[in-house]
């Protein structure tokens, strides 16, 4: 892999570990197939997803998707597939 790549995963990482703080645990059966999928949309954008994955690729459970900007570093994590966690 790439610097560049390492540093925006880096950051995708970080951003994504913050993000999940709201929401509940993965569960533990998703945790022995959970994937990093990096995704080149387009020049100036990387995608980095979470995903658990399964036998059929289409089937696979998105946990979460940060796309980081090359230029800026700016990254923008969505999560799916958890419940937020309800203020105490």
């Amino acid at each position: 892999m790439s610097k560049e790549l390492d540093e925006l995963q880096e950051l995708a990482r970080s951003a994504t570990q913050d993000a999940l703080l709201d929401y509940e645990s993965v569960p533990k059966e998703w945790k022995e197939n959970l994937t990093l999928g990096t995704f080149f949309p387009d020049d100036e954008h990387r995608i980095f997803q979470l995903y658990v994955a399964t036998e059929r690729p289409s089937d696979a459970i998105i946990i979460s998707t940060a796309r980081v900007n090359r230029n800026t570093r700016l990254v923008d994590v969505t999560i799916s597939n958890l419940k937020r966690k309800v203020p105490e």
